[in-house]
């Protein structure tokens, strides 16, 4: 096994073959390749990475016939996408090396969100006051994207609003969509798509302050599966707060599907928060 680079940040590396995703901020290795040839060798590796920086959980998105080898070395299914991988189910597994991590007092309370965004009535289009378009964004979109994602996302688990770091991911494929109104961005999101499927995962979502509350965040996500609808993109899934009702109520007009819980997978404003995931097909 190569040397793993301490990272305050996630950043990418490759263990035992295997692209892995793994920062300080959230104590966490995530490992990003759906295809682990040795399963048993790779999770002694990643184990390995863990306790040499101190990081409490593992998690993994893995085809539904390798997850017996990993449950037997102790990992926990949070989520699934089914048929995500065609005849086969995106299983979110889990390994907590840090015990505190595995459970979550607001548990009830997450659950009470779920339902209740479950119950929202379906999205439907609307008319906006203002004049808002829907585009791609390109490398000449930088400068703004950071202004906006400055505004709405501080003490985020990834610099979002770095400049370089917008750059960067555009030129590694990452997509940028935004809400243009008059030539200034007020809503954004980005997608970066999955190298061993035909699916994308969206995430990022945000709307400047004074647009909120008008349908701008909703009616760029329906926009933007038009967009992937045109490059063949099947599946969609996005991991959002699992404290938030707007942000999962969003999801659930828009008809995604609930998949489940991370627990406690990302570190926001100096804590540990849980994600829900909520999935879509967008073939038929």
């Amino acid at each position: 096994m190569s040397a793993v680079a301490s990272s305050y940040y996630d950043c990418d590396e490759i263990v035992e073959f295997n692209q892995i995703r793994h920062g300080q901020l959230n104590s966490r290795i995530y490992v990003t390749d759906s295809t682990i040839k040795t399963p048993n060798t790779f999770h002694d590796a990643l184990v390995q990475v863990a306790l040499a920086q101190g990081y409490g959980k593992i998690i993994a998105k893995v085809k539904g016939s390798q997850l017996v080898s990993f449950l037997k070395k102790g990992y926990k299914i949070e989520a699934t996408v089914p048929g995500y991988f065609g005849s086969e189910d995106a299983v979110f597994i889990s390994y907590f090396l840090d015990k505190n991590r595995e459970q979550s007092e607001f548990s009830q309370q997450y659950d009470e969100i779920v339902a209740e965004a479950l119950k929202a009535n379906p999205w439907h289009p609307g008319k906006f006051n203002e004049p808002v378009q829907f585009r791609s964004c390109n490398l000449t979109d930088i400068r703004a994207l950071s202004k906006l994602y400055g505004h709405v996302y501080t003490n985020y688990s990834s610099p979002v609003s770095n400049e370089e770091f917008i750059k960067t991911s555009m030129n590694n494929g990452v997509q940028y969509y935004c809400a243009d109104y008059m030539g200034v961005i007020v809503g954004c999101l980005r997608v970066e798509l999955d190298a061993d499927t035909s699916n994308a995962r969206i995430y990022d979502l945000g709307v400047m302050t004074q647009f909120q509350n008008q349908g701008i965040a909703s009616a760029l996500l329906n926009k933007v599966k038009q967009f992937l609808k045109q490059q063949d993109i099947k599946y969609v899934y996005t991991l959002c707060l699992a404290t938030s009702l707007p942000v999962n109520k969003i999801f659930s007009q828009q008809k995604y599907e609930f998949g489940g819980r991370l627990t406690n997978n990302n570190r926001i404003e100096d804590e540990f928060k849980s994600l829900n995931l909520w999935f879509k097909k967008l073939a038929e």
